[in-house]
């Protein structure tokens, strides 16, 4: 019996062994080619092909930023054509910058609209929020993994922990009196270092509205506890929504990927 499940295992491991170094050979591959490529062509197939695909959707009138940071994606969002971009940022003293950029930023067709909340799946709860060194843009609701301490070696915990109350992402999109009725299309962007699944489950039965979901995903835990891929895709597939920017043996072990809702729904 022992040696079966043995050979059992032997078997299920080389599969797998097959599997990564086949996707390891044709990510290479696809880098030796990309790098020979003319600028506009290599566009189109780097990792952050979410632009390419979602400028082609434009105008996108709503755009709701979970984890705002500087608001450094700004422009593009007017490039977008978006007439409301709602930016919520869960670090106090990252909002007051998030503030003052966007007051201080040139007046557009775009309204933007700001929000110091940690969003989450439910509301008031209390949670301990990490901040990192630099400008913060790693900090998180999690600890760093070993994968984000080698790979980021120059960016650290500061030892700095605050407790934020939480709010779901409905409550937050009824405080702004958003009516889904009236938006032609609609995205969601969440970027909060590890926390994506909780933020999308608080949005409860307003998931839907949104045409299209950009979120930063980890196939390795670069966060203590945090989001992986497979459980994100999986809610998202539940959810009538299909990964749009990557085939799957594609998607980076830590980057950003762009869903678009099924058109069946």
């Amino acid at each position: 019996m022992v040696q079966i499940e043995i050979l059992e295992f032997l078997r299920e491991f080389n599969k797998i062994k097959k599997e990564y170094f086949i996707m390891r050979f044709a990510k290479g591959l696809e880098t030796w080619i990309k790098n020979r490529l003319p600028d506009s062509l290599r566009d189109r197939l780097n990792n952050n092909k979410y632009r390419y695909i979602i400028k082609k959707e434009k105008p996108i009138d709503l755009i709701v930023h979970v984890g705002a940071h500087y608001a450094e994606d700004r422009f593009f969002y007017e490039e977008l054509g978006a007439k409301n971009v709602i930016w919520i940022e869960a670090d106090p003293d990252t909002y007051k910058v998030l503030k003052a950029t966007l007051d201080s930023h040139p007046k557009s067709h775009t309204t933007h609209k700001i929000e110091c909340a940690l969003v989450s799946s439910k509301n008031d709860t209390t949670i301990e929020f990490h901040r990192f060194s630099g400008d913060g843009a790693s900090s998180s609701i999690y600890k760093a993994g070993n994968i984000h301490k080698k790979r980021f070696s120059d960016v650290r915990e500061t030892g700095e922990v605050v407790e934020l109350k939480s709010k779901n992402l409905q409550t937050i999109l009824n405080l702004h009196d958003i009516k889904f009725n009236q938006i032609n299309k609609s995205m969601l962007v969440v970027d909060v270092q590890g926390h994506e699944l909780s933020v999308l489950e608080g949005t409860a039965e307003l998931i839907s509205q949104f045409n299209f979901l950009k979120c930063e995903v980890s196939r390795v835990e670069m966060y203590e506890g945090g989001t992986k891929f497979v459980d994100l895709d999986s809610f998202l597939k539940n959810n009538h929504f299909r990964l749009s920017s990557h085939p799957y043996w594609r998607v980076p072990d830590h980057g950003d990927v762009l869903y678009s809702k099924s058109e069946d729904y």
